[in-house]
């Protein structure tokens, strides 16, 4: 069985979330950002984490 991933395979939440591929502060992350109802590249859930990451906190 391979787990290589290719760039145009798409995943659901869970599937993200339960991969090997981040961290468990990532998986937090994307757990919060990513829809349920939706299904994401590997490098949309990057760059979506990105893009949480480097908002700006109003005060």
């Amino acid at each position: 069985m391979s787990t290589k991933v290719s760039n145009g395979d798409r995943f659901g939440k869970e599937q993200i979330v339960n991969s090997s591929l981040f961290t468990v502060k990532e998986k937090d992350v994307l757990n919060v950002i990513l829809q349920d109802n939706k299904s994401y590249t590997i490098e949309e859930a990057k760059q979506s984490m990105g893009l949480f990451n480097n908002k700006e906190v109003l005060n």
